[in-house]
């Protein structure tokens, strides 16, 4: 045997044997990168989530019903969805299907004289102000005009995995970049920054994407033609996830939790309230406002919807939005 010979034997057993280990000790998570027949891209879309599939897989949900919702065409990995200022892309267009923002849009005495009765019903049950809840409805998405514009089910499952290593790894990268002025100790600081609060968001939105697929299951939504909020709140009411599977209350009794339908809005927005402390005390409902929004300007800015509202229905008392 030559020796020329002899090298192409032993480099041909050496690449044999190196592809043998790297399929024994390649991660779980190379089973979601396996080619499929709908799109040769997704082999490399699904390996980017695959710290998520784990978690849903963990969390109860079948791999094929995880698999058949990224198989759509219209799931788009963001990869800069991490970063502090970044601003997710807007939906190209979105169905009629399960929203209604060409069909219904109202002003506020307008949505009261149309929905009078839900919003006593829900005043009753609840024992939340009516004009609070439109006041809510009012700040939220101005009644259903302004229901967001970008894809909920791309931003919570991108951020799902800001915690990658390939995301961390892009987050260096653009703090280097974009902030090369800087001196070292100042851009590990921003580093660190950054990537300690992608790893919190990511563990966030993991809870929030899997509140989005019992969603899909039990009311039967296309949660990949879902509009709303770059941090992905949904509907009139701007409810994460999470907060439509807690508090979201079938209105209209026709089987599912539809936010885009006014008496569920209606209806969640009163139970949300409820459930979170709201009474005729001031205080109280300055809390419970504040967990639907940890803003103290978005409290005040509701309370005094209210109030006009209240003096429009000439109705008497008055809430106090100072806080």
């Amino acid at each position: 045997m030559s020796f020329k010979t002899y090298k192409i034997k032993r480099l041909r057993k050496f690449l044999i044997t190196g592809m043998l280990l790297a399929i024994l000790f390649s991660p779980r998570i190379k089973d979601y990168a396996m080619s499929s027949p709908v799109s040769n891209s997704q082999p490399i879309l699904f390996s980017h989530y695959s710290s998520l599939f784990n978690h849903l897989e963990q969390a109860g949900f079948k791999f094929e019903d995880i698999r058949e919702l990224f198989q759509d065409p219209r799931v788009e990995y963001y990869n800069d969805i991490a970063f502090s200022m970044y601003q997710p892309p807007t939906m190209d267009n979105y169905s009629s299907i399960y929203f209604h923002t060409d069909n219904e849009a109202y002003e506020i005495d307008e949505f009261i004289n149309r929905y009078g009765e839900q919003l006593k019903e829900a005043e009753h049950r609840y024992n939340v102000d009516l004009e609070a809840i439109v006041a809510v409805l009012f700040v939220e998405t101005k009644i259903g005009k302004i229901v967001g514009k970008y894809s909920v089910f791309n931003v919570l499952s991108s951020l799902a995995v800001a915690d990658s290593p390939e995301s961390l790894a892009r987050i260096e990268n653009h703090v280097n970049e974009q902030y090369h002025y800087l001196n070292y100790d100042e851009r590990q600081n921003l580093i660190h920054n950054y990537q300690e609060r992608a790893i919190r968001k990511a563990f966030w939105a993991r809870t929030e994407f899997g509140s989005l697929m019992q969603l899909h299951f039990d009311s039967h939504i296309d949660i990949n033609e879902l509009p709303g909020s770059y941090a992905g709140a949904f509907g009139y009411p701007q409810f994460m996830p999470s907060n439509v599977t807690r508090y979201g209350i079938d209105g209209d009794n026709d089987g599912k939790i539809d936010l885009y339908n006014y008496t569920d809005a209606i209806m969640s927005v009163g139970n949300f309230l409820s459930k979170k402390g709201w009474t005729e005390d001031t205080d109280r409902q300055h809390r419970a406002l504040l967990r639907y929004n940890n803003s103290r300007a978005y409290v005040a800015n509701v309370l005094e919807t209210a109030n006009s509202i209240r003096e429009d229905l000439g109705l008497t008392g008055q809430i106090d939005p100072s806080l």
